[in-house]
């Protein structure tokens, strides 16, 4: 009797390879198909919320305080992140290994109302579908799973996922790993709610594509 309660009790943590595996198994596509594996990934992320309730509660997780605080909270992040992003970090990781972040891929932007218009949604809706994926789904839900001590591995593997993903060479991958950080940081502080992160990533990537346009 005893033996079977021991295997009983024990069986919940050998199952835990399971969703372990669901969570952190999303961001392998991302990482190694960059820009394109991200599309498998959210796809691969969509069909375990749809087909495994455990992990929405923690992945869908918006709202931290009040939406507006939350959307505010956001704005004045996003716009901090892209300053600071702009004027420090970047030309500093550049200095640092000796190339530039590549952006060669997005020159058309520059100056052209339709491949800026078609640009901006795609990078509206790519920073709201980045959140879910990289702060909801492996923060917020890798916490149920492994438990808040695994917070800061999470956050780490996150950002470097995030990097990764980005086809911008070395130093694009690094400049948008620590974004990443920045991003899985603020997460936590908020409760791991979802809301201020979508505004923020948003925030800075609309400052970008204006950036991009103006040239």
């Amino acid at each position: 009797m005893r033996q079977r309660m021991t295997s009983s009790a024990a069986s919940p943590s050998a199952r835990l390879w399971i969703p372990a595996l669901l969570c952190l198994g999303a961001l392998v596509p991302a990482i190694l198909i960059p820009t394109f594996g991200f599309l498998i990934s959210l796809g691969f992320m969509a069909a375990v919320l749809a087909l495994y309730r455990p992990s929405r509660a923690a992945t869908l997780a918006l709202v931290w305080k009040s939406r507006a605080k939350s959307m505010l909270l956001g704005i004045l992040v996003g716009g901090a992140l892209a300053v600071a992003i702009a004027e420090l970090v970047r030309p500093l990781v550049e200095s640092l290994l000796g190339k530039g972040v590549d952006t060669g891929a997005l020159a058309a932007v520059a100056g052209n109302w339709p491949v800026f218009l078609v640009t901006l949604v795609i990078a509206l809706a790519s920073a709201a579908a980045e959140e879910l994926l990289y702060r909801g789904f492996v923060i917020g839900w890798g916490a149920k799973i492994f438990g808040r001590g695994a917070v800061p591995l999470l956050v780490l593997i996150s950002a470097a996922a995030f990097g990764a993903s980005h086809s911008y060479g070395p130093s694009g991958a690094v400049v948008t790993g620590l974004i990443g950080l920045a991003l899985g940081v603020m997460y936590q502080l908020c409760g791991r709610r979802l809301l201020p992160c979508v505004a923020a990533h948003m925030t800075f990537n609309l400052i970008g594509s204006v950036a991009l346009f103006l040239g």
